[in-house]
């Protein structure tokens, strides 16, 4: 059974031993950037890492653009972070003042004290920031750019020419409109091509590499998306299986795929070089996890604010046409109140979906929905 269904069942140790014995190591861009963020101890480690990884190291064309396209925002997001910092924490504590001022009489607090104490914080945190600012490692990081541009000499895969985008292109809106995985989750990317269509290039690209060479691949990503992962109640149990299956009838070879921090610890346990600076690495990575989780979630509810602006402005302009209100002028005999009414509550369902019920006066608007008259004008 476990020959008809491989990619259901989990890897034995001698398995994955075995694979490791054989494998093309293939890191993502999101990997090969971590090299750019960390300390330099971390950054350091990284670069052992694909150090002792060379011989059987090789990237895509596509992993390699994307990690070029994104460089400078990592490089340059570090270096801007010491000024939005700053201006951040001012604005933060130039509230904390205002409502100090605007304090009355009070038994305990003594606002003048206060607000000196903030000054003083402030203060102490700008010069911080500064001071680091002024360390901040641009040669070291060059230095580990060109460290990894001497990795992978040699190490990446062709760039594709045109007509073989354009195939892909075709391919992905039929694998993606059936949800067939990788890449399906990036269907909505509107960047053309290569940011639409560059799992799937990447893929493409691994399974060719995969049977030329006639060898496994491992893939390291932080890339947490469904449309690579096999996930079952919240965990990851490896790659999603019909990607297995379908890379075993491509390539005849088998593949993986391990995030970052846990390709890691399997790392260490086979290269005692990169041992001993594993931890550090790892709560590195932890934390930079953390303020990437952070940074979606931020992002998402940003998102969701707008649209539920978006939907809020159309039912409105709804309701105002329904019950008569004045406003822009539409001919009475235009105006379809049944497929109004349906929109209508199509909006409704929308924001219950997006604000908790308390947040969102959908109710007020299915009511005045309810009491406006069906029917077409006439």
């Amino acid at each position: 059974m476990k020959d008809k269904y491989p990619g259901w069942y989990p890897k034995s140790a001698e398995e994955a031993s075995t694979l490791w014995d054989n494998a093309i190591f293939v890191p993502d861009a999101n990997v090969l950037l971590h090299c750019l963020r960390h300390p330099a101890a971390v950054r350091e480690e990284l670069l052992r890492l694909f150090e002792v990884l060379k011989a059987s190291l090789w990237i895509p064309y596509q992993v390699g653009l994307e990690f070029h396209r994104n460089r400078l925002d990592v490089e340059l997001g570090a270096q801007d972070a010491y000024e939005t910092l700053i201006k951040d924490q001012e604005a933060i504590l130039e509230k904390a003042r205002e409502r100090l001022r605007q304090l009355r009489a009070h038994p305990t607090i003594s606002v003048a004290k206060e607000l000196t104490a903030l000054d003083m914080f402030a203060g102490d945190f700008r010069g911080r920031m500064i001071a680091a600012q002024a360390a901040h490692p641009v040669q070291q990081i060059a230095d580990a750019v060109s460290r990894l541009t001497q990795l992978l000499n040699g190490r990446i895969g062709d760039k594709w020419k045109p007509e073989q985008l354009a195939a892909v292109k075709k391919e992905g809106d039929d694998r993606y409109s059936k949800k067939i995985p990788p890449g399906y989750k990036d269907a909505k990317k509107d960047g053309g091509e290569l940011d639409k269509f560059g799992d799937l290039i990447i893929w493409k690209d691994m399974m060719a590499k995969a049977k030329s060479d006639k060898r496994p691949i491992i893939f390291i990503s932080d890339d947490a998306k469904e449309d690579w992962w096999w996930i079952h109640k919240g965990r990851k149990l490896g790659p999603r299986p019909e990607l297995i299956e379908e890379f075993r009838a491509g390539s005849d070879q088998d593949f993986h795929i391990y995030e970052f921090s846990q390709f890691l610890r399997f790392a260490a346990a086979r290269f005692p070089e990169i041992q001993a600076g594993v931890d550090q690495v790892e709560k590195s990575l932890e934390d930079d996890e953390r303020a990437r989780k952070r940074q979606s979630e931020a992002a998402e509810a940003t998102e969701t604010q707008a649209r539920v602006r978006e939907v809020e402005d159309e039912r409105d302009q709804i309701i105002a046409l329904l019950s008569g209100a004045p406003g822009p002028s539409v001919a009475a005999t235009t105006v379809d109140r049944a497929a109004l009414r349906a929109r209508l509550s199509e909006l409704n369902l929308e924001l219950k979906v997006l604000s908790p019920p308390s947040d969102t006066p959908a109710s007020a608007s299915e009511d005045l929905a309810d009491s406006l008259p069906n029917g077409r004008d006439s």
